[in-house]
């Protein structure tokens, strides 16, 4: 019999695969990815919105919470001709989804001390979600469809500092470096020495000529280098000293910035934003649903069904009044901690899933300043500082430039920070004035008021979003027993964490599901 001609190349041919290959253990995963790019390899997929067809005999619905989730199935439920009814205990739509202005109320769970947002009108702070990557299709599709207008979230500006504490960072411990010139004196010198392997034949491949001429050309122009000599000059200020890149290889500091941003999270750009606050997009989903069609205020007791449908006994939060509900289904879109205390008739093997779930101890606090100083005195606008400080994530607004004051986000945590959980407001906006000052000492001089939440502590919350593995908890979470279902972001199919989009996700699956069994009653 003939030999079978191989498709694999032969030993020492160079292919697109194995340069992939040598460039990642030279410049790692972010090379790799940004050589693709050149090469038009790079590509992305979003995930598709259920069509369902069809209206049942029993067809009403108590949705339990107004978050995301629970507006989200409300919203596709309404569209296919249920008789909805949406059951909020807060006085606003959103759940997580929060945006804080003037004359907002907050007192923590255990507290008897009242926050009260004093940011002048037009000034806001989101103390839940924040940003929307371009990725998330969900979201950003029923901003187009309920009419919420969004503008872009700068993510990252090139400008915005790294600052680091700590003998592991050597000469570079406490001193502020320029996103900027860090981002390219390693690109440069990366770059400088790969052009080098490459016109020496170091990297022993055999490329093609014109791979090897394009990607050369690449390097030059993403690492700065001057055209003939192939060397690095240092970007920034004239006469700056290019940063030792052994230094900085060996503090880390470069584990900050991708030359490709992520396809998905917190790096996807472009990142979006409703205009006037991330609030706007739950309120575009409540306008479409209709205003007559959810009660806020509204707290659950219990939930009991049987095999004639499903009770709902409710209590009014400011007369104490309390009162039953019927329906045929009821969708359970409120967080985790809170049904693990509800009375509800969900089997023993749920609830046991349901407390099993751990939720995250997310943490923001805004703080408004009396002048733009990050923009008048060191030219950033939007993005964030990379720090090692106690202060989780600390950005710049991406909103009015140039206008006379703003809001800084001068905390984002997602665990524990100390002992600021059991913290008062103001020993908490010490800590942030303390250690954000270290980079920035305008804030205390320009600090006029601040407004944080400790979502462990919010009424309704008792947490962030659930953590874990989504995927563990998602068959029996996800299952709907009899006529009762769990549609909260938590039993989210791929999200982890949970975010916006996990939310309208959990929502589709919750409207699937419950439709399916409404259709077989």
């Amino acid at each position: 019999m003939p030999t079978k001609k191989s498709t694999f190349p032969a030993a020492g041919v160079t292919t697109r695969r194995r340069f992939l290959e040598q460039l990642g253990l030279v410049g790692g995963t972010s090379l790799v990815m940004t050589a693709m790019n050149s090469w038009n390899l790079m590509a992305g997929q979003a995930q598709g919105r259920p069509e369902l067809t069809g209206k049942p005999t029993k067809n009403k619905v108590i949705v339990l919470g107004a978050g995301v989730s629970g507006l989200v199935t409300a919203y596709e439920l309404g569209k296919l001709g249920y008789d909805v009814r949406v059951i909020e205990a807060r006085e606003r739509v959103g759940g997580l989804n929060w945006s804080v202005r003037t004359g907002t109320e907050h007192q923590e769970i255990g507290s008897t001390e009242k926050q009260v947002c004093n940011f002048d009108e037009g000034l806001y702070v989101n103390v839940g979600p924040w940003r929307i990557p371009y990725t998330h299709t969900g979201v950003l599709n029923y901003c187009r469809e309920v009419g919420v207008p969004v503008e872009v979230f700068v993510n990252e500006a090139e400008n915005s500092y790294f600052f680091y504490e700590g003998a592991q960072y050597g000469a570079f411990s406490g001193k502020r470096l320029r996103l900027r010139e860090v981002k390219g004196d390693m690109l440069g010198h990366i770059n400088e020495l790969l052009v080098k392997a490459v016109d020496q034949d170091k990297l022993d491949q055999p490329m093609l000529p014109e791979d090897k001429d394009r990607f050369v050309k690449f390097l030059i122009s993403e690492g700065y280098l001057d055209p003939t000599s192939k060397t690095y000059k240092a970007i920034g200020e004239d006469g700056r000293q290019a940063y030792d890149t052994n230094q900085l290889l060996k503090a880390g500091i470069g584990n900050r910035f991708r030359s490709v941003p992520l396809t998905d999270g917190t790096q996807a750009a472009p990142i979006f934003q409703p205009i006037g606050g991330m609030d706007q997009f739950p309120k575009g989903l409540a306008r479409a649903i209709g205003a007559q069609k959810i009660s806020l205020g509204t707290e659950v007791l219990s939930v009991r069904h049987d095999t004639n449908g499903v009770k709902v006994a409710v209590m009014d939060t400011k007369s104490g009044k309390k009162s039953e509900l019927a329906a045929d289904f009821v969708a359970v879109c409120l967080p985790l901690a809170i049904i693990a205390k509800l009375d509800i008739s969900f089997s023993p093997e749920m609830m046991t899933a349901v407390k099993s779930v751990p939720n995250s101890n997310s943490a923001k606090m805004g703080l408004q300043m009396k002048r733009r100083w990050w923009e008048e005195d060191d030219q950033i606008f939007g993005g964030h500082l990379y720090s090692n400080l106690p202060l989780g994530e600390f950005s710049y607004p991406s909103t009015g430039y140039f206008s006379k004051k703003g809001i800084i986000l001068g905390m984002y945590a997602n665990g524990p920070v100390g002992t600021l959980l059991d913290q008062t407001p103001a020993q908490r906006v010490e800590h942030v004035l303390a250690n954000a000052s270290k980079v920035h000492p305008q804030m205390r001089t320009e600090f006029e008021n601040a407004f944080g939440v400790w979502w462990k502590k919010v009424k309704y919350s008792e947490g962030g979003y659930a953590t874990g593995a989504a995927h563990a908890r998602h068959d029996q979470l996800s299952t709907m027993e009899d006529r009762l279902v769990i549609g909260s972001a938590a039993v989210c199919p791929y999200s982890e964490p949970d975010w916006q989009e996990g939310a309208v996700a959990a929502g589709w699956q919750t409207v699937k599901t419950l439709h399916a069994r409404a259709m077989n009653a």
